[in-house]
């Protein structure tokens, strides 16, 4: 499996990207309780977003599950594919965050990854009923 990322690789911050508005999962579940949200159109990925604070067109939605879909398959390939997203392996983790993060930046505008973790949590238990 490949590493998870460069040492030297300066990450994203909130202080670099200020136009991001979820970048903790608290951050997300604040707005969801806000009258904001419920007359929000930010769809059922509002969390993603990029670095203007837009969620991502569908046509992106569609290649970030692809990629998604195509990851688990690799690591069932390997053996490594968990019952659960939350028993995942170092590991199995550090894969997905390096291809997701290499294809699709925006995983990266998110403190430790929470916004690629909640995406698996919320649809790997789906696709392993039906792929593995």
């Amino acid at each position: 499996l490949l590493p998870f990322s460069n040492a030297n690789e300066k990450r994203p911050t909130r202080e670099t990207n200020p136009n991001v508005r979820f970048w903790t999962k608290t951050d997300y579940d604040d707005w969801l309780d806000s009258p904001e949200a419920a007359g929000s159109n930010r769809g059922l990925y509002a969390y993603l977003e990029d670095e203007n604070g837009d969620v991502p067109k569908s046509e992106t939605l569609g290649k970030i599950r692809k990629a998604l879909r195509a990851g688990w398959r690799e690591l069932g390939q390997r053996g490594m594919a968990p019952d659960t997203w939350g028993k995942a392996s170092t590991s199995a983790i550090h894969f997905m965050r390096s291809q997701m993060e290499k294809d699709f930046p925006l995983f990266k505008l998110a403190e430790n990854g929470w916004k690629l973790k909640y995406i698996c949590t919320k649809t790997y238990s789906a696709w392993r009923k039906h792929h593995l």
